[in-house]
C-alpha cells in the first residue's frame, strides 16, 4: 500500500522540520520498528480507516461491517510506504520553501527533490517488487499514476497493458461524478492498482465507493 507522502497532521510542524527531520536525514536509512503493519494505530486516522475498510472488502467483508474484522488482522499482510519520504500538510509545492526544505535538503524547489526520488528512490522499490513479488500493490492518487508506475517497476512493455474503469457513485448529486482507477500487471505475480485518494470531493469518500473498488480489486486479482 502506497500513499504519496506522509501527512504532517500529527506533527508539531516546527519541531518536525527543525529537529526530527534533520536528524532523520543525518541518520540516513530508516529501519522499521516492526515488520507488521500497525492496524491499531492506523485506525486512529482517516486514511487508515478507509484503507482498513478497503482491505476488508478485498477479503470479502462488507465495508459497513469492518470494525469487528480489522483488529483481528496481524499486520503481516500489509507493507505501507509513500512515494516521497518527507511529511507535509498537503502536496502543494509552496510548502517546500515555507518550511525551509530548500535550505535543509539543498534542493531549491520540491520538483527537484521529486526528480531525485525518481532516479534514486524509486529503483529501490522496483527491485523489491521484482525480488518479493507481492500479489497486489495499491497506490492512492490517480494524478500520480506515472510516479506509481515508475516506482513499482512499470516498463515500456507493461505500459500498453494499463487498463482503467470508472465506478459510478451511488449518489446522483453534481459533485458525485464517477471515480476512475487503473490497474496493470507488473510481472507474472504482481498487479499494480492506482485508485483515487480516500478523501476529497472526488475521492473514495463513502463506504459504497470503497465497497465497489474493493470488490473490483478482488475480482481482477482473484484475491
Amino acid at each position: 500500500m502506497s500513499g504519496i507522502e506522509w501527512g504532517s497532521g500529527s506533527y508539531e510542524s516546527g519541531k518536525y522540520y527543525k529537529e526530527e527531520l534533520p536528524h532523520e536525514i543525518e541518520k540516513g536509512e530508516y529501519t522499521a520498528y516492526s515488520a507488521d503493519y500497525d492496524w491499531e494505530k492506523s485506525l486512529t486516522y482517516r486514511y487508515g480507516i478507509s484503507f482498513a475498510k478497503l482491505f476488508a472488502v478485498m477479503n470479502g467483508v462488507d465495508s459497513s461491517k469492518t470494525w469487528g474484522y480489522v483488529p483481528t488482522l496481524t499486520g503481516g499482510e500489509v507493507f505501507k510506504l509513500n512515494l516521497y519520504p518527507i511529511a507535509f500538510d498537503s502536496t502543494h509545492p509552496s510548502l517546500w520553501r515555507e518550511y525551509g526544505l530548500d535550505r535543509l535538503t539543498g534542493f531549491e524547489e520540491k520538483h527537484l527533490f521529486r526528480t531525485w526520488c525518481f532516479y534514486n528512490r524509486f529503483p529501490i522499490f522496483s527491485d523489491l517488487v521484482r525480488h518479493h513479488r507481492p500479489r497486489i500493490i495499491i497506490g492512492t492518487g490517480v494524478s500520480y499514476l506515472e510516479e506509481f508506475f515508475a516506482c513499482f517497476g512499470g516498463s515500456k512493455e507493461t505500459a500498453s497493458k494499463v487498463k482503467f474503469e470508472d465506478i459510478d457513485p451511488q449518489s446522483e448529486s453534481a459533485k458525485s461524478r464517477s471515480r476512475r482507477f487503473y490497474w496493470v500487471p507488473i510481472n507474472e505475480t504482481s498487479l499494480l492498482f492506482v485508485i483515487p485518494f480516500f478523501s476529497g470531493v472526488h475521492g473514495l469518500n463513502s463506504d459504497y465507493l470503497l465497497q465497489k473498488v474493493g470488490d473490483r480489486i478482488r475480482e481482477i486479482s482473484e484475491y
